[in-house]
């Protein structure tokens, strides 16, 4: 099993966050996107999107959509991070959530302050974070983590893109809730891992 990364990409991050809970030993593989090799036949071979990160898997089959991939790497053994149970629902439900609404609400910060996109309306973008930070820190409110009792593939994907959230200047003010649940992500091995590769 191979994970074609790169490293300062919040979604392969959060593939190599669980590639080090489960200890799955998956071989990651750095995509010199800044020279296109994304763009080469090669890879384009595993995903014909260009985009990152991929799963290649041993039967020479690959996987992308950073969500579906964490998902399918978390089938590998029997874990809590992707129970057996009716919990997958709510745990894709959180994935659909961070794809549609989180993550383009962080990445306008991603945009203004990373790329110099001055044309980013910041007002909005503050009341657009705003908005789906609150949803999810009222759902944290009453609970350690997303889905459950513990830790899951939904905490590795609502999670990724913060962090950003200091050199972009989210707007994280008065979200005590996210920030809790944050610092015990952040106080894992595996996300000093996931934001030290490359």
């Amino acid at each position: 099993m191979k994970l074609h990364i790169f490293p300062e990409s919040p979604n392969a991050r959060k593939a190599v966050m669980i590639n080090e809970e489960l200890a799955l030993g998956a071989e990651v593989v750095v995509v010199d996107l800044p020279n296109g090799a994304h763009k080469q036949a090669e890879f384009l071979a595993l995903n014909p999107n260009g985009k990152i990160p991929t799963l290649e898997l041993d039967d020479c089959s690959s996987l992308w959509e950073s969500n579906a991939v964490i998902n399918r790497m978390a089938t590998e053994v029997d874990t809590s991070l992707w129970p057996k149970s009716n919990a997958r629902y709510e745990i894709m439900q959180w994935q659909f959530w961070e794809t549609a609404h989180w993550t383009p609400a962080c990445s306008k910060f991603i945009s203004k302050h990373i790329f110099n996109n001055d044309s980013v309306d910041v007002p909005a973008a503050e009341e657009d974070f705003r908005r789906f930070a609150a949803v999810l820190d009222g759902h944290l409110a009453s609970r350690e983590w997303l889905v459950g009792d513990s830790m899951t593939t939904a905490d590795a994907s609502v999670s990724a893109y913060l962090c950003y959230r200091q050199p972009c200047h989210y707007p994280m003010e008065g979200f005590d809730d996210i920030s809790r649940w944050l610092g015990q992500i952040e106080s894992r091995p595996s996300w000093k891992v996931a934001n030290l590769v490359g």
